[in-house]
């Protein structure tokens, strides 16, 4: 997600894209497999279109480079953005599926955004805690797989074996609204949705996959 993000909806969409792992529900999981959604192969890269309300698409794109390191006992790869932003982590362990950034003034988020291992219909829950104006703010997130293994189209490109996660929060005890995350097997995140409601304004933003390359 682009730095723009970090307008009055600040805390809000902060709070969608790095988060804590709380809890799993009690949803059956199937067994453990080798598949990934999210090479991290160093030279990777994906090229995306962001668009945030009426603004004009930008484009961007994440490498993946031949660093690491450890986070909460975890290795993350390291990925460089063209934009010039803050540098992305992105960790793999198993069917778990991690990210992990920081912004100056509001705290480091980890984030377990997808485990490929769950059944449709099945949960797990975050807790994002971070400072804003030196005052701390704790949001519940819930991740729900929605659709897991169908076909996705994304600017004129059908991808096979995608799956869908919805991702809710509510902060302060007020919904906060939703998004929509589509990952493709052996590429990663090809496209999400997120709109938000939060003091009373709207805000949505889009991303789309338009090129990678896999190494």
């Amino acid at each position: 997600m682009k730095k723009s993000f970090l307008s009055i909806f600040l805390v809000a969409t902060t709070l969608f894209l790095f988060t804590q792992c709380k809890k799993d529900d009690a949803a059956p999981t199937t067994a453990t497999t080798t598949v990934n959604y999210s090479p991290l192969t160093t030279g990777s890269s994906w090229t995306y279109n962001y668009t945030e309300g009426n603004a004009a698409a930008v484009s961007y794109t994440y490498t993946v480079t031949d660093k690491d390191t450890t986070i909460n006992g975890k290795t993350y790869n390291v990925l460089s953005s063209s934009d010039g932003s803050e540098n992305k982590y992105m960790a793999k362990i198993d069917s778990n599926y991690y990210r992990y950034a920081s912004f100056s003034g509001i705290g480091s988020f980890e984030e377990l955004y997808l485990k490929d291992n769950r059944d449709v219909n099945s949960t797990w829950t975050g807790l994002a805690s971070i400072s804003y104006a030196g005052v701390p703010i704790s949001a519940n997130l819930t991740y729900t797989v929605k659709e897991k293994g169908i076909s996705y189209l994304v600017n004129g490109k059908t991808y096979n074996d995608v799956i869908h996660i919805r991702l809710d929060a509510d902060a302060l005890s007020i919904s906060i609204g939703g998004g929509d995350f589509y990952y493709a097997k052996d590429i990663g995140l090809i496209e999400n949705n997120i709109k938000l409601t939060y003091l009373g304004q709207s805000f949505t933003t889009s991303q789309q996959l338009t090129a990678y390359v896999i190494k």
